[in-house]
């Protein structure tokens, strides 16, 4: 009886997740202890930072503060604070409008960093929470789940824990004072109500993040594409009302304005550092561009081979997402095993988007570690199931990747580092998420396989 338990353990799939993604996160936190002794130290700083509630950028608050002050005053918003005070707003109109709120009811800008910065932490706490649902959720979807003890949720809530105050980017976000992090909240909910099939919240969620990150209406040709009807009326049911509140207040010149901002952004992009896309990697190589220096006023210098080559990669990645399937093929499954199925093909486009981007911000890609859960959950269970060579290669993409993506690489932001082709260690991110894309994309081929031959 003793053996049999024992090999239980040894081949429960719950003990691999639980071996794997803490080694990752021992390992991280080892750099980090590493680099605040002998480096830069930045992410326990950093990390301390938050933790502690204090408030040291407004990266999002200033420019949405500044924008909903000159929409107050009766200014044109983008040619006030975009063309004309060269401050880098980069939101939709409708984005400003609780600070209008705020301002309008007497509240100080003190009081609403305060109060935004607080919103952010709490959306931390509660992707925490989240990221354990999916964890116990997504063990409970498989065969194995009969080997599932629930000792096993004290550890499963340690790594959810630590991973999301160690995931650099949703740190750093925190830190930075960025919208990001609530949209890191908004787009890890869409995830697990998708796994819960509540698909009309689930479009809402992403609407809503939409509102603030244009480039996620893409979700909607996703989801129009698949023929997900709830998710594309949850979508709808959140962009019709907004559209029509934003054109009442802000007005239709200051839509056009606002797509003029963003043909500016994607014609010129960011050659600095932490510009994690291949935008960012272009111009690192090839512009005499300073990368280890943020410009506050002004974005990289048009180059029409960079331009062009940043519109092709973007069509090519999206269009990946639109039209990679193997999960289309899966029929005759049940509900639970088809839900996996399309919540990772929806990680892979989200994934996708942020990547396409013509200024992808490494804080931006905290969106991906809700789905590294979820990858490493269903890799330990095909694992357990059948061994093969396939779940081997996928388990080296998402560990590599995680590595990379997951910390920041302080020495590596040094004159050193700076110069082409050398600089091209700069963008590890980048790196990082296309070894992640490559894993999404084996893991989906390889679920739908299992799912077929069983």
């Amino acid at each position: 009886m003793s053996e049999l338990k024992s090999q239980e353990r040894a081949y429960n799939p719950a003990n691999l997740f639980i071996w794997m993604v803490g080694t990752l996160l021992a390992l991280g936190a080892i750099y980090d202890g590493i680099d605040y002794i002998w480096g830069k130290g930045w992410a326990l700083d950093e990390l301390r930072t938050i933790v502690q509630l204090v408030i040291v950028d407004d990266d999002s608050w200033w420019p949405m503060y500044n924008a909903a002050k000159a929409r107050l005053l009766n200014a044109g918003v983008y040619q006030t604070v975009f063309f004309e005070e060269r401050m880098k707003f980069q939101y939709p109109p409708l984005s400003i409008l609780p600070f209008i709120i705020f301002i309008k009811i007497g509240m100080s800008w003190e009081t609403i960093r305060e109060v935004m910065n607080a919103i952010s932490f709490a959306s931390i706490l509660l992707m925490v929470a989240i990221v354990y649902s999916l964890i116990v959720i997504l063990f409970k979807r498989f065969p194995i789940s009969g080997k599932f003890d629930w000792k096993y949720k004290i550890p499963f809530f340690v790594i959810s824990l630590i991973g999301t105050f160690s995931f650099d980017a949703i740190v750093r976000a925190q830190y930075l004072g960025q919208i990001q992090v609530i949209l890191d909240l908004l787009v890890c909910l869409a995830f697990l109500l998708l796994l819960l099939n509540q698909k009309y919240f689930s479009g809402a969620c992403l609407a809503l993040a939409a509102l603030v990150k244009p480039q996620l209406i893409l979700l909607f040709l996703w989801a129009l594409i698949r023929k997900e009807k709830e998710i594309m009326i949850g979508m709808i049911a959140v962009f019709v009302p907004a559209g029509a509140l934003s054109l009442y207040v802000f007005g239709f010149s200051e839509h056009v304005q606002y797509l003029e901002t963003l043909s500016l952004m994607g014609k010129h992009g960011e050659a600095y550092w932490p510009n994690q896309s291949i935008n960012g990697l272009l111009h690192r190589l090839l512009s005499d561009v300073d990368a280890l220096t943020f410009p506050v006023n002004s974005y990289a210098p048009y180059n029409p081979f960079i331009y062009g080559a940043t519109i092709v990669t973007t069509v090519m990645l999206i269009l990946l997402g639109l039209f990679f399937r193997p999960e289309s093929s899966s029929r005759g499954l049940s509900q639970d095993r088809k839900l996996t199925g399309y919540s990772l093909d929806m990680a892979t486009m989200l994934l996708l988007v942020t990547m396409a981007s013509p200024i992808a911000w490494y804080h931006h890609y905290g969106i991906v570690w809700p789905f590294y859960v979820a990858a490493f959950v269903v890799l330990c269970c095909l694992r357990s199931i059948r061994r093969s060579w396939q779940t081997i290669v996928i388990g080296s993409l998402l560990s590599a990747s995680f590595l990379l993506l997951s910390n920041r690489f302080p020495a590596l932001t040094s004159e050193a580092f700076s110069a082409p082709p050398i600089n091209l260690l700069l963008s590890h991110y980048l790196f990082g998420a296309f070894l992640f894309l490559a894993a999404l994309l084996m893991l989906r081929r390889t679920l739908a396989g299992e799912y077929r031959n069983n």
